[in-house]
């Protein structure tokens, strides 16, 4: 058991520096969240014991959309190892339902509550990334495009090397 835990201490660590260059690091506890979905029923965002990675996205934002089609390769190459999400913010239902022709269309999508927002400590501007380990702890948070290089790099850590893009 020291050793699992000692593990995913190692595996946060390396994420971190990996995307250091371009983040903020969170050390907030971040519990598995539920939340309404924009495509339908309340279902959880963390699932099948797999790390995830979450972005918050606002209509009429162009960096959300380019970061969505970086996204939208996790998801066709990953999805059996990693959880991809959209979270919405600043904005109606509508509008953030609206936004999402911009993203894959089985990409699960979600309405941020003041709740998860807290949870996660705010965010400034979107794209705003999470990433979390697959005992949903947020790792890191990170606001702005990340290329999907630097995306590939995290999530072949988070992973343990079974999300290659």
């Amino acid at each position: 058991m020291v050793f699992t835990s000692s593990f995913h201490l190692f595996i946060k660590l390396v994420v971190l520096i990996v995307i250091s260059t371009l983040t903020l690091c969170v050390t907030l506890q971040a519990a598995p969240f539920s939340l309404k979905t924009l495509k339908g029923e309340n279902v959880m965002a963390h699932v099948n014991g797999a790390a995830t990675i979450t972005m918050i996205f606002q209509p009429n934002c162009s960096w959300c959309k380019k970061q969505g089609k970086t996204l939208a390769a996790v998801f066709e190459e990953c999805q059996s190892s990693v959880n991809v999400s959209l979270v919405g913010a600043k904005g109606s239902k509508s509008q953030l339902r609206k936004a999402l022709k911009h993203y894959h269309k089985s990409i699960p999508a979600y309405k941020a509550d003041s709740q998860f927002l807290r949870t996660i400590g705010g965010y400034q501007a979107s794209p705003t990334t999470l990433i979390y380990d697959v005992d949903g702890q947020l790792i890191t948070k990170k606001r702005g495009f990340i290329s999907l290089e630097k995306l590939a790099q995290a999530l072949k850590i988070i992973s343990q090397g079974d999300c290659l893009i």
